[in-house]
């Protein structure tokens, strides 16, 4: 049977008390990028599943509903000789996809990097260990910035788009990995600009 503590007014035993509610509510949130969104030739891995290789689209598993975020990415060469990305990789946000639409894609003339990246900006001769930083603005005009090692990205910037958008990185044909970095522990450099937060879920939000 639950006791009470008359001392505390807690009450103990198989009840949840309110030090118990902060904590599950504290518990770091993961997110994942999610296959079921992402090009059938990309390959997710990482202990977190935020590591993505091959090449095509990639989204992350949560929508941005929040005003101001921000998020990084960290670009591997998976070849160490290799110095630079001799191709482009582009960073922002893609609308929801799913398999119907790769496979739309697949049979289409239109170069893949032009399906779903319109929300994206093009960041080349990247290196090992370079970092991408993506802003977002939802309030008045929307608004997504690039920052490559904690600065400006001069032509990374979009405006005016709508709909539900995810968190997305595009890699061409080669031997680069991006990793998603989306918690304040987890940032090399961390938003460039005060109001803007990590990314968080829906039910973090209420």
């Amino acid at each position: 049977m639950p006791s009470l503590d008359m001392d505390s007014g807690v009450t103990t035993g198989n009840s949840i008390n309110d030090a118990e509610l902060v904590s599950r509510d504290s518990v770091p949130q993961v997110h994942s990028i999610d296959a079921a969104m992402s090009a059938p030739s990309i390959n997710i891995a990482g202990d977190l599943m935020n590591e993505v290789s091959g090449n095509g689209l990639a989204l992350a598993d949560v929508p941005v509903e929040q005003d101001r975020a921000y998020w990084e990415w960290r670009v591997n060469m998976r070849i160490p000789s290799s110095n630079a990305v001799s191709s482009t990789i582009m960073f922002g946000v893609s609308n929801k996809r799913n398999s119907k639409f790769y496979e739309i894609l697949a049979e289409s003339t239109v170069p893949a990097s032009k399906h779903g990246t319109k929300f994206m900006c093009s960041v080349s001769n990247l290196k090992d260990g370079d970092v991408v930083g993506v802003l977002i603005q939802q309030s008045e005009i929307p608004m997504i910035q690039l920052y490559l090692n904690g600065k400006l990205h001069d032509g990374g910037q979009i405006s005016k788009f709508r709909g539900t958008v995810f968190p997305s990185v595009y890699l061409p044909p080669g031997s680069t990995t991006a990793t998603f970095l989306y918690a304040t522990d987890h940032f090399v450099h961390g938003p460039p600009r005060p109001g803007f937060e990590p990314l968080m879920a829906e039910r973090s939000l209420m």
